[in-house]
């Protein structure tokens, strides 16, 4: 077992799909891999995942303000003989992009979903309608039997449960917004349950990076052995895959993750019977081919001392690929002895000619893990739980478990932010440099005197003429200068004739240059990243609510690819996690912990035990922008308000800080209110026309009374 180095002049094709399933071993899937692992480094176009070419690297090391300063040293010009010019400048590199990167991913990080599920099969239409038409119906007959007799209201029948609309056109309203009263929770919280488990905000928070950084990003998912979801992030710089055309790599037909494995997690694998797949001699072996590769050490360690072993220190490039194929099943389908139609699945030789066979092909995803530059493999053949739809119809179609996304995409060739701000971080840190150079080097502003006219000056002090320093420090220190305007042979002076010039340095004037630009590559920065001086905190006193609209509009535009690309990863994640989780659900009950969804201002745990029947069940995802901060706030005030002004009660409350989105709580808030504004003013005229009543009653009692107290007169 040796390491040997995949060479341009190789030859390494694809295996044949078109054959028995049952020979599809591990030759058959190490052909696959390293099929693909040389098509990706030889043959397709070099700029994305592992093909960068080295401006991965680049990219996050500009993005952190890490890049290496050898380069600045040599587009100025410097060596060992100018660099006594430049000894005392800080080399220190100028972070500038690092900052405005923290901003663009905090602030897309600020822009949550929330996720909604959907039923999609053939019962939803039936269940939706269903309910529907019966709290139509419900509706319908609480307000009749109401009009005749109001006290009927508490009749069980016809009592509206927490939450229900209060009448048709609320039950329309709610409708129309997209709520589903059935809003198929247990899927919505298999997602909650799987994404709080598997750290989806520090993912989240990766994926931005990768975005910003390479132009690209990605993730793996799997069932674990606890029956639920699994997903990590993939370092795009160790990922390959088929050639793409479409930016969500939809079309992708097989797709790897290069790992580093020790030595020593290989001793430890074995095969179905518990024996070790490799022997320490192979390993000593392959350990001596790849010493000096991969950062291993230079030669094998001491060995047999019992305390380090010669492999212990050594790792390889493992490529762990999944790809696509086909197998052809075939079906017999003939009556019994009894007459009855047997239906079963028989051998793959068998039922080519005959029409009682039937033949049937299904996509299947099958993995390998291919030791790089060697003839060995493990972890190989067809992938254990397959994702499928519920859907019979379409259960021959399944889906590898990567997915990928990437900005400005075109031809195997993604460009990111850094792309475009790595020249302009140069050109930052070159001024930056040259700034302090000029500093160093520039001298003061100074005076040149002419000695020969202080010369001529007989000044007399105590009986002695002063000499020309002393002329020099009175005029410093006083300000005044005595001179001739006559030279000694009695000529006058030319008019621009002055015994002390001032020199003057153009440092001021030169600097200002350098900082303008500064000013001009920071602005163009804040352009790229779509920053102004509203968003970056600095906004004018004088600018009005109209122009801070368009400056945060401004902004979502620049960072619209990234904040797609990231909703469109992470609506296939939740598809893809609530797939493994009806998975999970068929091996065994499915339970845990997650956020609290849906109440606005509430932060807790609850304990969540996901219910069997969504397994069977088909759900569409669809992602809502969560409420923000101030949203929430400005509801539960206006909440407390109208309770205090006694237009909701505590049912109605409890409906619109439940409700998922804010623009829908303000619009069922505002709908409650208009429906206890118009009670009042209904129970007002109400109140009014019993105090008619009542004092036309009044009158006709008292004109009576009057009536017989005249009789009685009378």
């Amino acid at each position: 077992m040796r390491y040997v180095a995949t060479t341009l002049g190789s030859q390494f094709g694809y295996p044949d799909h078109n054959i028995n399933p049952k020979d599809k071993d591990s030759d058959w899937c190490m052909k696959y891999a390293r099929a693909a692992y040389y098509d990706y480094n030889f043959v397709y176009p070099k700029g994305i995942f592992s093909s960068n070419g080295g401006d991965y690297q680049k990219n996050r090391l500009y993005a952190l303000g890490k890049q290496p300063i050898t380069q600045y040293r040599k587009w100025l010009g410097i060596d060992s003989k100018t660099n006594n010019t430049w000894m005392s400048v800080d080399w220190s590199i100028r972070a500038i992009i690092s900052g405005y990167r923290d901003k663009v991913i905090s602030r897309l990080m600020k822009e949550d979903y929330e996720v909604i599920a959907t039923p999609i099969d053939a019962e939803a239409k039936t269940e939706i309608d269903t309910f529907y038409n019966q709290l139509k119906a419900k509706l319908l007959v609480r307000q009749a039997m109401l009009k005749q007799n109001p006290q009927l209201a508490s009749h069980p029948l016809i009592t509206l449960q927490s939450g229900e609309p209060l009448d048709v056109e609320e039950l329309e309203m709610r409708v129309a917004f997209g709520e589903q009263f059935n809003r198929s929770k247990d899927a919505e919280l298999a997602v909650d349950l799987g994404f709080f488990e598997n750290n989806y905000e520090m993912f989240r928070k990766m994926i931005f990076e990768d975005l910003f950084d390479f132009g690209v990003a990605g993730y793996e998912e799997w069932l674990g052995d606890d029956n639920k979801a699994k997903f990590k992030r993939l370092n795009p710089e160790r990922v390959i895959i088929s050639y793409c055309k479409d930016a969500t790599f939809s079309d992708m037909v097989h797709a790897g993750y290069i790992e580093d494995v020790s030595l020593i997690e290989l001793a430890t694998l074995a095969d179905d019977e518990g024996n070790s797949l490799f022997s320490g001699k192979e390993l000593q072996e392959f350990a001596g081919s790849i010493a000096g590769k991969f950062g291993n050490p230079n030669a094998l360690g001491l060995g047999n001392n019992g305390i380090l072993r010669p492999i212990d220190k050594f790792k390889c490039k493992v490529l762990d690929i999944k790809f696509y194929t086909y197998n052809d099943n075939s079906y017999r389908s003939a009556p019994d002895e009894n007459g009855n139609i047997d239906f079963r699945k028989m051998d793959y030789n068998r039922g080519k000619k005959s029409e009682k066979y039937t033949r049937k092909r299904i996509q299947y995803v099958y993995k390998c893990k291919w030791i790089i530059g060697t003839d060995k493999c493990y972890d190989y053949g067809m992938c254990y739980d397959q994702k499928r739809p519920s859907d019979i119809s379409k259960k021959a179609i399944t889906k590898l478990p990567f997915k990928f996304v990437a900005t400005n995409f075109y031809e195997m060739q993604a460009q990111a932010f850094m792309d475009r701000l790595v020249p302009y971080a140069d050109e930052y840190q070159l001024t930056m440099l040259k700034i302090q150079n000029f500093k160093n080097r520039a001298v003061p502003s100074g005076w040149w005197i002419d000695l020969d006219a202080l010369e001529n000056v007989a000044l007399n002090k105590g009986g002695k003429n002063m000499q020309p320093k002393e002329l020099l420090q009175m005029f410093f220190e006083t300000g005044v200068l005595v001179g001739r305007s006559k030279d000694a042979s009695g000529n006058p002076m030319g008019q621009n004739w002055k015994p002390v010039i001032p020199i003057e340095n153009t440092a001021a004037s030169e600097l200002a240059m350098f900082y303008q630009d500064i000013v001009n590559i920071v602005s163009t920065i804040e352009r790229m990243v779509g920053y102004n001086d509203i968003t970056s905190g600095n906004p004018n006193p004088k600018t009005l609510v109209p122009g801070y609209e368009i400056a945060n509009q401004d902004t979502s535009d620049a960072l619209y690819p990234l904040a797609f690309a990231e909703e469109k990863l992470t609506e296939c994640l939740a598809e893809d996690v609530l797939c493994r989780m009806k998975q999970g659900i068929k091996k065994g009950d499915v339970t845990g912990y997650a956020p609290y969804k849906g109440a606005l201002g509430v932060n807790t745990l609850q304990f969540i035990k996901l219910d069997s029947s969504i397994s069977t069940r088909d759900y569409g995802i669809q992602l809502q922008v969560k409420s923000t901060e101030q949203e929430k706030m400005w509801i539960l005030q206006q909440v407390n308000q109208d309770i205090a002004n006694q237009l909701l009660d505590t049912s109605d409350a409890i409906l619109v800080i439940e409700t998922h989105n804010a623009k829908q709580a303000m619009q069922i808030l505002a709908y409650k209110v208009k429906k206890a504004k118009e009670q009042v003013q209904q129970n007002a005229m109400v109140q009014q026309q019993q105090a008619g009543q009542m004092n036309q009653q009044n009158q006709m009692a008292a004109a009576h009374s009057a009536q017989q107290l005249a009789q009685q007169e009378a």
